[in-house]
């Protein structure tokens, strides 16, 4: 075990970290400039009287669009509903239809098309919504939408900057012919004043085949757009308290929309133009107060080109198979106006195909298997947070106990210490292990909750076991820092690996994100945040304390400047995240001062902030710069600054901080507590009797400096992300359980009869 050396090296100057500073940042310029930047032109605008759907710059296709809601793939099978399973011959997927309301009517689906973004009919609160029932859509009444001033002054007092009529007045404005057939429709083609120009009401389509014969009296006589209302699917098991239920059963229901969506198909087939036109049908809202991935197919040609086959995606979501309802209006307006329609306010994109040579049976494994997993781990996130922070407080108290007393002498002290540092390493290999256990499809394992946690259990224990054997079986074993370095890296390596490879691990696991809150898709959301950067920062940790060690302080500030540099452009750039750069360059900038020896004073503190804001600033410039396609969540949101709606994101994401914070008074109250104990202790562990980690400290030069930058990282997180609540809570409980296994080491290479009641010497 290599002690302190007697003869410190000289702290490196302010100037030496200065000019690492600057050779991280320009190794960051290079690395996001990498791509090339397309000049920015702004799009055509269309112009009324041109011929429907043509716009210069993008070929256009007829599209027949058929939304309904309530219907699963479940519900889908070729004896039952034959014409939905008829749509496997093309493109299939699944849609995220969560709209300002954890559970969406059909209203906010119809809406959704309409404004291109999240928007309701219904203008009370979320606890008042869980009970009511979904209004009924009214009928187009002499060319008009009834309720569409409503809707729109909805709209303007909510956070999500709808605008209500928006996919109307695209199309009217570039001439293009739309149809609308049934009061979902007409919802869906008002324009901004509520009119419909044309609008089949649905007493006049009464029956599936007189829908069907009016979508091809439409299709032949040039109409580009036609949207189909086929009607509503209401789970008579799982409707919101006040709400009748429906006259007919849920597979009565399902039938009558498969009935509609086979006529629509013979009509289709039947046009003129049957060849040419695209088929998209999908389901955009929910069949109760449980929020589902719902139904989705589409045949014929795409945007950018070819035909839909495959499974379905979109750049909004960046997942195989899962698009959103807010996608839906780019598509119509990118196969009806061409790709360069021009249209902003969308928060979309246009709905693509991938993968065309899969199977139609792998297609529908996969898709069914989207919502089966989604609805698998749902029940399971609460209990197993709740399970994992009730047993790290008995984690907390046994090491208490542990550290401090010395049971069945030199040799049960031995025994005690080597299981709690076992049991410590396991814990922390948890975190990572949650995302791995969906390499294995538990989720199809049983039918019931019970068989999903059983499953679910035996997944992270597999990856549990196989973790915490690297981290106490390799050459880094006998090094206090060593378990703590390689779990951290391991976490930190499976959600580099994961952001870089599309986010499949993420997605639906314990710890990761939820398709059907549809937050986020893809990249690194908060939970993800916290346990990447304090990952990352134990392992920079580990290196930084053997560098020092070895008397090597300059190579130790430049690894802590590089490897946050790294870790800032996985976060950012490949982890799509907004949140985490302001948090971890200022972390990471402050373990480098501290680690070169440099003081830490307010002048300096407040050019690292500023520092932060030109590395943030840069990120999102960059990203911005970078094709649309390529874009993450930095460079929209340089673009929504830019098309003025920044603040808008910026209230939601601070109201939704506080609704955790106040709705759940007592818990956050818990965790404020939790959190100032934990930072007073790895701040001043002296001071409240844990002599064990000071003389972890004296040992170790790192890490001291490491933690104060765990406090920092956590903190800002905390202040700076919405639902930033989970982010320090997460991070603990990472660091701590990894932090216990290294005092637990150091009290073992001190010898096992001693125990942290011994006076601490003063350090060095």
């Amino acid at each position: 075990m290599p002690s302190r050396p007697r003869a410190a090296r000289r702290p490196a100057s302010p100037t030496v970290v200065v000019r690492a500073a600057l050779t991280a940042l320009a190794a960051l310029a290079l690395l996001l400039g990498a791509a090339p930047a397309p000049a920015r032109a702004t799009a055509p605008t269309p112009t009324p009287g041109t011929t429907p759907g043509a716009v210069e710059g993008g070929s256009t296709s007829p599209l027949v669009l058929v939304g309904f809601s309530g219907v699963r793939w479940s519900d889908v099978s070729e004896e039952a509903t034959p014409a939905l399973a008829d749509m496997s011959s093309g493109a299939l997927g699944t849609v995220a239809v969560r709209s300002v309301f954890t559970a969406a009517c059909p209203a906010d689906g119809w809406l959704a098309l309409s404004a291109g973004r999240r928007a309701t009919d219904f203008a009370g609160t979320s606890a008042e919504h869980v009970n009511a029932p979904c209004a009924p859509l009214a009928e187009v009444d002499d060319g008009v939408q009834p309720d569409f001033a409503e809707y729109r002054e909805i709209a303007a007092a909510g956070s999500f900057g709808a605008q209500p009529g928006l996919l109307g007045d695209a199309l009217a404005a570039a001439g293009t012919r739309a149809v609308a057939i049934g009061p979902g429709a007409g919802v869906a083609l008002a324009t901004s004043t509520g009119e419909v120009p044309a609008y089949v009401s649905g007493t006049e389509a009464g029956t599936p085949a007189a829908v069907g014969g009016y979508v091809q009296d439409a299709l032949e006589s040039g109409a580009g757009v036609v949207v189909v209302d086929a009607g509503v699917v209401r789970d008579p098991a799982d409707l919101p308290g006040r709400e009748e239920p429906p006259a007919t059963s849920r597979a009565e229901q399902v039938a009558a929309v498969d009935a509609v969506v086979g006529a629509v198909q013979e009509a289709v087939a039947a046009s003129t133009g049957a060849g040419s036109t695209t088929l998209f049908t999908a389901s955009i809202a929910d069949a109760g107060r449980t929020a589902h991935l719902q139904f989705a197919a589409a045949t014929g040609p795409q945007p950018g080109g070819g035909d839909y086959e495959g499974l379905l995606v979109s750049r909004s979501t960046r997942q195989v198979g899962i698009v959103q309802t807010t996608d839906v209006p780019p598509t119509v307006l990118a196969l009806a106006l061409g790709d360069d329609h021009g249209v902003t306010g969308l928060v979309g994109a246009p709905i693509t195909s991938t993968r065309a040579g899969t199977s139609v049976a792998e297609r529908v494994e996969k898709v069914r298997d989207l919502d089966q997993a989604a609805q698998a781990v749902q029940p399971l996130v609460a209990p197993f947070f709740t399970a994992w922070g009730a047993s790290q407080i008995v984690l907390y108290a046994v090491a208490t106990l542990a550290l401090r007393r010395a049971w069945g002498g030199p040799r049960g002290r031995r025994r005690v210490l080597a299981w709690l540092r076992t049991l410590a390493v396991v814990y922390g290999a948890v975190c990572a292990s949650t995302f791995l256990a969906n390499t294995i499809p538990w989720w199809r394992y049983g039918d019931s909750t019970g068989d999903h946690l059983l499953a679910v259990t035996g997944a992270v224990a597999l990856y549990v076991a196989a973790i915490t054997a690297v981290a106490l079986l390799g050459p880094w074993r006998r090094h206090p820092l060593g378990p703590l370095g390689v779990v951290g890296a391991i976490t930190a390596g499976v959600l580099a690996v994961d952001a870089a490879t599309g986010s499949r691990l993420i997605t639906s696991s314990l710890n990761g994100l939820q398709p059907v809150v549809a937050g986020r898709f893809y990249g690194l959301g908060n939970q993800q945040f916290a346990l990447f950067a304090t990952g990352a920062l134990l392992f920079t940790t580990a290196v930084a304390d053997r560098l020092l060690l070895s008397g090597r302080r300059r190579a130790a500030a430049l690894a802590v400047a590089g490897l946050g540099l790294v870790a800032v452009y996985v976060d950012g750039v490949l982890g799509s995240d907004f949140g985490g750069p302001p948090a971890m360059v200022p972390a990471f900038g402050l373990f480098a001062l501290m680690v070169a020896g440099v003081r830490v004073t307010w002048r300096r503190v407040l050019l690292l902030l500023a520092g932060t804001l030109l590395v943030l600033a840069a990120i999102s410039l960059a990203d911005w710069l970078r094709p649309v396609d390529q874009q993450t969540h930095l460079g929209r949101f340089v673009q929504t600054l830019l098309d003025g709606g920044a603040w808008q994101v910026v209230e939601r994401k601070l109201a939704q901080n506080l609704r955790i914070l106040v709705g759940n008074w007592i818990l956050s109250a818990v965790l404020a507590l939790a959190a100032a104990f934990i930072a007073f202790v790895l701040v001043r562990p002296r001071v409240l009797g844990v002599p064990v980690l000071q003389r972890t400290y004296d040992r170790h030069p790192a890490l001291r400096p490491g933690c104060v930058a765990l406090l920092v990282l956590l903190g800002i997180g905390f202040a700076v992300n919405d639902s930033g609540a989970a982010v320090p809570a997460v991070g603990a409980m990472l660091a701590v359980p990894l932090l216990i296994a290294t005092c637990t080491r150091t009290m073992e290479t001190l010898g096992s009869g001693a125990t942290s009641r011994e006076r601490t010497p003063a350090p060095r």
